[in-house]
């Protein structure tokens, strides 16, 4: 079996990490490069990551995170913001995104238009913009997840939080950013339970 299809089986939900067991700082490193090369919408990279390393802030959080045991078991911690007024159309951020790969001011201008247009059709404002902003959370998550497991290490995704209590414990200004979700990295403590999956025929269809 090709070598990453086989990380890809490996893969699952890790509920109990061992705690005994670190994750190489090399390669640690090379799973957040691969969140940081991950695609997003419009390339404007609304994505941010807090490492938490230090072991008093995950035991505080893990309350808030519906006390699962992967918050305090595990190799590392990731926190995913996303920025939510940033990406309204014609904001700064969106502008310099933009000037910073489109040097010609016209291409900046038909990129912008472009850029709020899309938002517009998509039905995207000051209230749901966010929404979308979340989403690109999870592409970089699943690289990440997928680097990860091609490297042998576990991982499991976690959206069972408290938001807003979160989102006050870290001191977010949450009408900039958000908390989308968390992602734990390590190695599993106990084996992998069967794992069940609808027919590949049912998922896909060619036409």
């Amino acid at each position: 079996m090709d070598r990453f299809l086989q990380g890809v089986e490996m893969r699952h939900a890790c509920k109990i990490f061992d705690e005994t067991k670190a994750i190489p700082n090399e390669q640690f490193q090379n799973i957040l490069k691969v969140g940081h090369q991950a695609p997003s919408s419009f390339g404007l990279e609304p994505t941010r990551l807090l490492v938490i390393k230090d072991k008093k802030t995950r035991e505080e959080i893990k309350p808030l995170c519906w006390d699962q045991a992967q918050i305090t078991t595990c190799s590392e911690v990731i926190v995913f913001k996303a920025l939510k007024v940033d990406l309204l159309a014609g904001s700064n951020y969106v502008k310099n995104s933009v000037a910073r790969k489109l040097k010609s001011p016209e291409k900046q201008e038909i990129r912008n238009t472009f850029y709020a247009n899309y938002l517009k059709n998509r039905g995207y404002d000051d209230y749901t913009i966010g929404y979308w902003s979340a989403l690109q959370s999870y592409i970089v998550a699943t690289s990440m997840m997928d680097y990860a497991s091609f490297l042998g290490i576990d991982s499991c995704m976690i959206e069972g939080f408290e938001k807003k209590p979160l989102e006050k414990y870290f001191n977010l200004d949450t009408e900039r950013e958000q908390i989308t979700l968390l992602l734990t990295l390590g190695y599993r403590k106990k084996p992998q339970s069967e794992r069940l999956r609808i027919d590949f025929n049912e998922f896909v269809k060619f036409i």
